[in-house]
């Protein structure tokens, strides 16, 4: 009885099919299939432990820059910036609708936790899926949820805490259906992929991990309709997503619900960004994102890119240190002594988002970029501990502990992220305003503070009648006459100036200033 136990917590690595689920003693006699305490035990694990620590840890208030926007844009049904990520827009509605306590800001931080709980839960069902232990698995998906960027993202509103979720997913069926040739697999990464492309398209950078796996599977030529069927099942489920700008912005626009349209403005950010209602608007809207020059597909193939690979390499050792770093540089060789194709679409999975990563100027924060990367890495943790165990099987219990070691480490030296939760900083910014500005008054505010303000205004409803236009204040001089004439105009924000106009500050530390025209001297 005593090696039976043995065998069922710690059972032999025997190669990448050791998948089935382990059965306990008395289901097995009793002819009840029942899942072993030591297989459910820590997928609930991998799970609900980030889950927690996310929750407790997650922003209560709005944010500035693109978490104010995300605090926003779902709540209201809005359009959100280049591609409009109009699933997230939609699950966000949903979810932040749905949940009744809490302000929305924290609604919409809530459900990034969930959405990287499931990416960190799909780590653990990755390495699983590969034949480890899932007490192993456990402690690689710790070893992802707890590195300082997926944590950070985890805790704020953030599209790409719902696209790892997505992309974690994607990668595990996709290669289940490597492993197992199910039809099944193979519709439901299609379904994934579809819903990542209207999540973010990072997704598309598992494009050649996934044409790797489909080379391996295509020596029968019956099986090729299969693949066809599957992309364009993927292609048009992510199309669906996309009606939904278009539609919003045609009943944005008729009902005149952005407040800007009494500007005389079409277009503006957080209720209609680009007005996609127009075709030329979509465009710009859907495919500037993708294929600018700053960060495009295209940055991948670019020489220049890679002189900044050490950025990334820097940043792969502050997210899981030098000792996970190793082990996933182990893991990788020992995977490609396991299973070549998997270790290598492994790697391709990992690999192409660090170009499009690095190709992002600094501001833009790329290292969000990076994420898939650290997934990657973290499976590979996994395959290093995995070869340990099967060299030292007298000790296996110790590499097996590796991963969940590691895991605490790195929440040890993250504990940080607990302090962000209750940062207040941009409700600051609202007060400001508030104090600062005439209930009828114009706020030209600069990307990073317009966020705030628009949560205030059309999300608390606190702002009363004053409009606020995410916009550089030399952008509109054109239109500023016409708006002095009936209303105050400020601008908020460092940098913000335009010709023949002066800002008259509002307090002495205040970023917040009047606009007043320049007195003509001779």
């Amino acid at each position: 009885m005593r090696s039976a136990r043995r065998f069922v917590l710690l059972r032999p690595l025997r190669g990448v099919n050791v998948t089935e689920p382990v059965l306990s003693a008395r289901s097995a006699v009793e002819g009840r299939p029942h899942v072993h305490f030591a297989v459910w035990a820590p997928r609930v694990l991998a799970f609900v432990v980030p889950l927690c620590v996310y929750a407790a840890s997650a922003r209560r208030d709005v944010w500035f820059w693109d978490t104010g926007e995300m605090d926003t844009v779902p709540w209201i049904a809005g359009i959100a910036h280049p591609t409009g990520f109009p699933a997230y827009v939609i699950a966000g509605f949903l979810f932040s609708h749905a949940l009744p306590f809490g302000s929305v800001a924290f609604r919409m931080s809530l459900m990034s936790a969930l959405a990287m709980s499931v990416a960190a839960w799909f780590v653990a069902r990755i390495v699983e899926d590969g034949g480890l232990e899932p007490w192993i698995a456990m402690g690689c998906a710790w070893i992802f949820a707890f590195g300082s960027i997926a944590w950070m993202l985890a805790t704020r509103a953030e599209v790409h805490a719902f696209a790892a979720a997505v992309i974690a997913a994607t990668i595990f069926f996709s290669l289940r259906w490597h492993r197992t040739g199910e039809e099944r697999d193979l519709y439901i990464a299609a379904l994934l992929f579809g819903l990542g492309l209207a999540v973010h398209p990072v997704i598309l950078l598992l494009v050649p991990g996934i044409v790797l796996l489909a080379i391996a599977r295509s020596s029968q030529p019956r099986r090729w309709p299969r693949f066809a069927f599957a992309a364009a099942l993927a292609a048009g489920f992510g199309a669906v997503w996309y009606l939904y700008l278009p539609l919003r912005s045609a009943y944005v626009d008729a009902h005149s619900l952005d407040p800007v349209h009494l500007l005389g403005l079409r277009g503006g950010a957080f209720w209609d960004y680009d007005h996609p209602a127009s075709w030329r608007g979509f465009v710009a809207l859907t495919g500037a994102a993708v294929f600018n020059p700053s960060g495009a597909l295209r940055a991948i193939f670019s020489a220049a890119t890679y002189r900044s690979l050490p950025v990334y390499v820097n940043q792969l050792y502050n997210e899981i240190s030098s000792f996970g770093v190793s082990l996933a540089i182990g893991g990788a060789v020992a995977g490609w002594m396991r299973s070549r194709v998997r270790t290598v679409a492994l790697l391709l999975f990992g690999a192409a988002c660090i170009p499009f990563g690095l190709a992002f100027p600094p501001e833009s924060d790329p290292h969000r970029y990076f994420l898939t990367s650290f997934l990657v890495a973290s499976v590979l943790c996994g395959e290093a501990a995995g070869w340990l165990i099967r060299r030292v099987p007298r000790w296996r219990w110790l590499p097996a502990l590796a991963p969940a070691v590691l895991a605490a480490g790195l929440f040890v030296a993250n504990r940080w992220i607990f302090g962000l939760a209750d940062d207040e900083r941009a409700r600051a910014i609202i007060v400001n305003v508030q104090r600062g500005t005439p209930s009828n008054a114009i706020v030209v505010a600069n990307w990073s503070d317009a966020p705030p303000l628009a949560y205030a205004a059309y999300v608390e409803h606190s702002l009363a009648n004053r409009i606020v236009l995410a916009q550089w204040l030399g952008n509109v001089t054109g239109q500023l006459p016409s708006w002095m004439r009936r209303r105050p105009v400020y601008a908020l924000g460092y940098g913000q100036s335009a010709p023949g106009y002066k800002l008259a500050l509002v307090g002495r530390h205040s970023t917040l200033g009047r606009v007043v025209a320049k007195v003509a001297t001779h």
